[in-house]
């Protein structure tokens, strides 16, 4: 073999081997704005799990696309993932709290979310872009509880609670130091307004009198948007 054939052949083997490690390993997919809903998913967080508890840190996050002229889409790449099995969630943290909570924008690969987890798996192959497809995005509505307590001059005390949202509640319920089980007397149960305050009498829950200092939880059950829910919330007095 002559040496200009050699040199030839080098030059091919070359391009070849710079070729295959040109491959990249990752995902790439669409961030689509649900029908009817109203919002930017653009410069979107995208995040990948190792499993579907979304309240761990991710392993991996990139932002989707900022510059496309339509808000509802917005595409998003991971270029250096390992080969594994993952789980997707993207969202827009609209409140600004780091957290995925009530009205910010959602979205999972495949399946349902539900607050904190979600989804089926994506599988990366070595030196393949899986393309996931069309993540849907939606305006997350999650109902939330808060709950208060105030001792007046005669030692009784009375518990403040209030929804996020509009609901109906079923059942309202204590439980509190020295075995402190109960439930609400007064008929709590019912349709509540958003961000309107409800008080409950705490001393109509036991036999004790005043209730003692300590720690209380508040469980509320209910329908919310058609579906059951069950809230707790810990009050210390």
């Amino acid at each position: 073999m002559t040496y200009k054939k050699i040199f030839l052949v080098l030059i091919v083997a070359i391009l070849v081997v710079g070729v295959g490690c040109s491959k990249k390993t990752g995902i790439k997919g669409t961030l689509i704005l649900q029908v009817g809903q109203t919002g930017d998913v653009r410069n979107s967080a995208v995040q990948l799990f190792e499993s579907t508890d979304f309240t761990v840190t991710p392993l991996k996050e990139v932002k989707s696309d900022a510059t496309g002229v339509d808000q509802t889409v917005s595409d998003f790449e991971f270029t250096d993932v390992v080969e594994d099995n993952y789980y997707l969630l993207a969202w827009k943290d609209l409140n600004g709290n780091g957290e995925v909570d009530n009205l910010d924008i959602v979205g999972i690969h495949g399946g349902t979310y539900t607050p904190g987890e979600g989804g089926s798996t994506i599988t990366v192959i070595k030196g393949k872009m899986t393309d996931v497809g069309n993540i849907e995005m939606l305006i997350l509505k999650e109902l939330s509880l808060t709950v208060t307590a105030s001792r007046d001059a005669d030692d009784y005390i009375t518990f403040t609670y209030s929804f996020n949202d509009d609901c109906t509640v079923s059942t309202w319920r204590i439980s509190g130091p020295g075995g402190i089980q109960g439930e609400d007397d007064d008929a709590q149960e019912g349709p509540k307004t958003a961000n309107t305050q409800y008080q409950s009498a705490g001393w109509r829950y036991s036999n004790f009198d005043p209730l003692p200092f300590g720690e209380y939880i508040i469980t509320i059950t209910g329908t919310y948007n058609g579906d059951p829910f069950t809230l707790s919330k810990s009050v210390t007095i």
